[in-house]
């Protein structure tokens, strides 16, 4: 898990994405905040998903290392490998999709980054108010779970009057696996916006 205070210093260098996605919030108090930064930091291992995630998450450390370590010696193999692992995720997130219930949520639109996350919500939350956060990204049905402080929380009048207020926070907590799952999912967005711009 990581405390993203130092990765945060620099978030005006993340690319920033305006993204369709189901998001989940939770105003946490004081003792709720060390509760929840725990469960994100070692997440149940009787949960089968949390369990899933883990060895996933040590499978893909180990496989990166490997390509990294053949693409010196044959480009052709490690591309080969990297093309194997995508559509391994691919299957991956078509069963996931398929086991997620999002029919009673709708989609937001969202501004979207490896250090935080901005949208419009129906809820004023007080500055620097600690939220826990669950965000499923799309297509994939990946979610991300995260605590993330409020930045601002302010009143549009030009806003829909259902979601009048815009809110903008800062990831502070985040498993590493989550955070290269973010990083990957914005990565592969910009990279597929850049070659429509292009066209």
């Amino acid at each position: 898990m990581e405390n993203m205070s130092e990765f945060n210093n620099d978030r005006r260098d993340f690319f920033r994405i305006n993204d369709m996605i189901y998001i989940d919030v939770t105003e946490l108090n004081h003792d709720e905040i060390n509760q929840v930064v725990s469960t994100i930091k070692n997440p149940p291992l009787t949960d089968n998903v949390s369990q899933d995630k883990h060895q996933l998450s040590t499978i893909q450390a180990s496989l990166i290392h490997l390509i990294e370590q053949i693409n010196h010696s044959d480009r052709q193999v490690a591309r080969a490998l990297r093309l194997l692992d995508d559509k391994i995720s691919i299957i991956s997130h078509m069963v996931q999709r398929q086991q997620n219930t999002t029919d009673n949520r709708n989609l937001i639109e969202s501004n979207l980054s490896g250090g935080g996350i901005a949208f419009m919500t129906d809820h004023q939350y007080s500055h620097n108010a600690t939220l826990e956060l669950r965000i499923e990204l799309q297509p994939t049905g990946n979610i991300i779970h995260t605590i993330a402080n409020v930045i601002a929380c302010d009143k549009q009048y030009d806003a829909p009057k259902y979601t009048p207020y815009f809110l903008r926070l800062v990831f502070t907590h985040m498993s590493e696996y989550d955070r290269n799952l973010l990083v990957k999912h914005i990565l592969l967005r910009q990279s597929k916006s850049l070659r429509t711009s292009d066209r």
